[in-house]
């Protein structure tokens, strides 16, 4: 399953950047200003990291108790130079309830390195990992480089097209809807036909198919979306 990540930001500049960066590395971001706006998505959908921004206005440390009772949840805390330097014994003692924290500001990719290091030291599963490979090798992904590769040769893919690949990859077996697809990889706020994304998967078929008309790992499911048939190597 794509990793899905709620962000916790009252700064709408900052949580626009936040979700824009996590997308691109092959995140689900969603995105609220309130803690308890978070409780409320958590509690409809799934969400597999909690990005929270200690300077939230309703925020509080039972939000993060509250999250910490929910099986799986992790959270990451963002915390602003200015949080820090006036952070009392007790708010320091509370990043206990944290997985990880990270102070603002940060290196763009910095946030979605460490979203993967949490979820890989917590579920050690490999679609969390820094390298991806599947069908003994043929097609690898390495996510730190944003780069794929089948059967060793680099394939140039531009960013959409990666984004694509690794959301597929990363939700082997399952299918995944045409609007959903628009959304994660073009973003919330694109406007159009969601039939715009096959466009982009006909140019990674030709790309990295090797009879595009005939995919061995993108699969149509027709009427619905698609579907990745690539088998996860386990090491």
């Amino acid at each position: 399953m794509t990793p899905r990540v709620l962000v916790v930001e009252p700064e709408p500049r900052v949580a626009h950047q936040v979700a824009d960066n996590l997308r691109r590395n092959g995140f689900i971001p969603t995105v609220v200003s309130l803690g308890r706006q978070a409780l409320a998505v958590i509690q409809e959908r799934q969400a597999d990291v909690v990005i929270l921004d200690a300077s939230v206005p309703d925020m509080s440390w039972e939000l993060c108790k509250a999250l910490r009772r929910i099986p799986h949840r992790f959270l990451l805390l963002l915390l602003s130079r200015q949080w820090l330097q006036a952070a009392s014994t007790d708010r320091l003692d509370s990043f206990s309830y944290a997985d990880e924290w990270i102070s603002k500001p940060f290196r763009p990719d910095e946030l979605a390195e460490r979203v993967r290091s949490v979820l890989f030291r917590g579920r050690r599963e490999p679609i969390f990992a820094d390298r991806m490979s599947f069908n003994d090798g043929d097609l690898v992904i390495d996510v730190a480089a944003r780069a794929a590769y089948r059967r060793g040769r680099r394939v140039p893919l531009t960013p959409t097209e990666y984004r694509l690949l690794l959301v597929f990859a990363r939700s082997a077996g399952e299918v995944l809807l045409r609007q959903e697809l628009a959304e994660w990889i073009l973003g919330p706020d694109f406007v159009g036909e969601a039939r715009t994304i096959d466009a982009h998967v006909k140019n990674l078929r030709a790309k990295m198919e090797d009879q595009p008309k005939h995919p061995k790992y993108i699969k149509t499911v027709y009427g619905t979306g698609y579907r990745f048939q690539g088998r996860l190597d386990e090491s």
